[in-house]
This record gives C-alpha cells, structure tokens and sequence, in this order.
C-alpha cells in the first residue's frame, strides 16, 4: 500500500484556511453577515423598514365625488326653503314707513312663512300675488293687487335688467292704485334678485299695462 504524504507547506495552507472559515460565520448561523445600520426588523418576521419609510396605508382610496353639478356638468339647482320679502301698503303715511308711493302712501316691507323655491324672484312674486285679501291681517298694510288675477310665466336671468313675465288680469280698485300695485310688483321682484328688474304683464311692459290710456 502507497502513503499519501502532505508536505509541510501544504499543511500550512490548510491550516490557515480552516482559521479563516470559522471567523466569517456568526453562533447558529455561519456565513450570516450582520444586518446593515439604520434597518429595523419588523414584528413578525415581516419585511423590514428604513427609518424614513413609513409602513403603507391598508385604508382603500374614496371616490371622487362631482358635487353642485349634473351629470352632463351643468350646474344644478337645488331647492331652497326659506321666507321672502313682499311688499303692501301703508295707506296715508306718507313715505314714514317705507318709500312714498302712490298718494302719500308708504310701500312696506312684509316677511312671508318660509316657503320652497328654486328661484327667489319667482317665488316672491308668487307670494306677492297668491295673496288675495285686501287687508293684510292686523297689520293695517294694503294689498293694491288683490283683485287682480296673474301668474308669473317666466324669469329671464340672461336679460339686462332681469325680466320677469306676467300673464293674466289686473283689477285695480282707483287711480290711486296704479303707482300702489307698480311700487308692490317692483319692490318685491328688485328685493328678491338685489339688482334692477323689468316686468311686462301680457307682453307689455309694466307701466303700459297699468297705463288708464
């Protein structure tokens, strides 16, 4: 039998390499390198983190929600519920109360109970108009349109001033009315749209139709 024989030098060699494996590895895991600065472990074995990397969000994301518009992106109107502001008569006072219309008379503003409406000067006018009592409860205001029969037929918002349509009959009850039911008619359409108004009843306009000519 032949002997395998290892030279000094070999041995040497091997020697300084078994030395070398065994400082490289770490207790239970050899060959693991430690972990880099500045990384955290996560709970759970899960994925580790940097310190300025914030864990991602588990909340899903809202949809987008188009809010005071239709769907074909027209601006909608919503309804609204409150009082308007119409205006009666104060017979006699001379301008004391309100502005001086018709013969030494005030025009007086007056709140009505809320009411639902999409257009302010509509709706006003409507109050204006639906009333049909002479005498405005205790008050002592006069309504110088009671007699009077007519609707509002449309409020055109693209005109300049703002024109309100009126159709139907006006029954006044003396001269002395005209500038009244002039005065109720304009300052409760110019309250309600806070700028100048133009009205025509039957397609004239406001003073033509009131005209005795």
């Amino acid at each position: 039998m032949s002997t395998i024989r290892i030279s000094p030098l070999a041995a040497i060699f091997a020697a300084g390499a078994l030395a070398l494996a065994g400082c490289t590895g770490s207790p239970g895991t050899p060959g693991t390198p430690p972990p880099s600065a500045g990384a955290t472990s996560s709970p759970a074995g899960g994925a580790a983190t940097g310190p300025s990397q914030a864990p991602a969000s588990t909340m899903p994301e809202s949809p987008a929600v188009s809010r005071g518009s239709a769907p074909g992106g027209e601006p909608t109107v919503l309804p609204t519920t409150a009082s308007v502001t119409i205006y009666y008569i104060a017979v006699g006072d001379g301008g004391t109360a309100g502005p001086e219309v018709g013969c030494g008379d005030s025009a007086v503003a007056a709140t009505s109970p809320a009411v639902t409406f999409t257009d302010p000067v509509e709706a006003a006018l409507e109050e204006l108009l639906g009333s049909k009592d002479e005498e405005i409860g205790q008050s002592g205001l006069r309504n110088a349109l009671w007699q009077s029969e007519l609707v509002v037929t449309g409020v055109d918002r693209s005109a300049t001033p703002l024109s309100v349509h009126l159709e139907g009959t006006l029954a006044l009850a003396g001269e002395c009315d005209i500038p009244r039911a002039e005065q109720q008619l304009m300052l409760t359409a110019e309250h309600a749209a806070g700028a100048p108004v133009a009205i025509t009843v039957n397609g004239k306009p406001l003073a033509e139709a009131l005209s005795l000519k």
